[in-house]
């Protein structure tokens, strides 16, 4: 999975409710860190805070070996998108990808 990070990670975004955000995309294997509004995310990602400050360059790299040494990432891959029909609305459908972004979720939070 190929992740990008933006540039500006070291700076505050601006006014607002911003977080630095990790957000997969498993339909098209990528993955980006990236200040984000929060709240507003596309449905079809898993986003996972990992920090309300700047990161310094230190932190950047903890995220990058996290994500990169991070064993579950074919998991979160093969992420199904669906009609959930006990919920009637479209989603992420069960399987062992939930637990993987849970995980890799916590390890994000823990490195910065």
């Amino acid at each position: 999975m190929q992740l990008s990070i933006d540039n500006d990670l070291n700076d505050r975004y601006g006014a607002g409710d911003w977080v630095i955000t990790l957000t997969i995309h498993p339909l098209d294997n990528t993955a980006r860190l990236a200040w984000n509004p929060e709240g507003l995310s596309d449905p079809q990602t898993f986003s996972l805070p990992v920090s309300r400050r700047p990161l310094t360059r230190k932190a950047i790299a903890a995220v990058e070996e996290v994500f990169s040494s991070f064993d579950a990432l074919d998991d979160i891959a093969d992420a199904e998108w669906g009609y959930l029909h006990n919920q009637n609305r479209s989603g992420w459908e069960e399987g062992p990808w939930w637990d993987a972004v849970g995980e890799l979720g916590y390890l994000l939070r823990e490195a910065v």
